[in-house]
């Protein structure tokens, strides 16, 4: 899909580190669009999520929800790999809801804790799935599988009905969460996936 060259395991570094800065400013698009590219580039994920693992991010919340952004952005619009990649870095993923410090630019436990929670839903759904792109696309999956086992086409509507569910959960919470200053832009700009996908899920029924 993406086809850029000449992009080296130190860009991802660099582009990562200045994506998951501690300020509360939104993840910056070029730096989220540079590790998207990468993984199409190299058609993997692997450095991806090695070098994510890498970052010093559990001491500070700011760091850990814009990190959460990022991945949510790439398991969109990044390589397929990165789906099947997240799958297998579940139990990582899933410790960073345990590092909340209650930062003084505000509260980020419950949608650090919500987040990851609905990012593991949707690693668990693509896994299921495999015919699913990370935005939900499903006119490959149904020519590619004749879905003449109802209780298949079933199932699935069911377990996008479950992931809908934690996905308007987590909206309320960022709803909830967002203040009228400037140490908003962060969560504000979780939106943006979040939107994306709620969008995507409405248009799969």
């Amino acid at each position: 899909m993406l086809s850029f060259g000449g992009h080296s395991n130190l860009d991802i570094q660099t582009s990562l580190k200045k994506a998951c800065t501690a300020d509360t400013a939104a993840p910056k698009r070029k730096h989220v669009r540079a590790c998207i590219v990468y993984t199409w580039d190299h058609k993997s994920s692997r450095e991806f999520w090695h070098c994510l693992k890498l970052l010093p991010i559990q001491s500070n919340d700011t760091q850990v929800f814009k990190t959460l952004i990022v991945i949510h952005k790439v398991l969109q619009e990044g390589h397929p790999t990165c789906l099947i990649g997240g799958y297998k870095n579940i139990s990582w993923l899933e410790s960073l809801s345990r590092f909340s410090n209650n930062s003084a630019t505000g509260d980020y436990t419950r949608p650090i804790k919500d987040y990851v929670f609905y990012l593991e839903q949707k690693l668990r759904f693509h896994h299921d799935h495999r015919g699913f792109n990370g935005m939900f696309e499903y006119e490959e999956y149904v020519s590619l599988r004749t879905v003449s086992d109802p209780n298949e086409g079933f199932e699935s509507i069911m377990d996008l009905l479950s992931l809908q569910d934690s996905l308007d959960n987590l909206q309320r919470v960022i709803f909830s969460s967002i203040r009228h200053t400037p140490e908003s832009e962060c969560v504000i700009s979780s939106l943006v996936p979040i939107i994306a996908d709620d969008h995507s899920l409405e248009r799969s029924f």
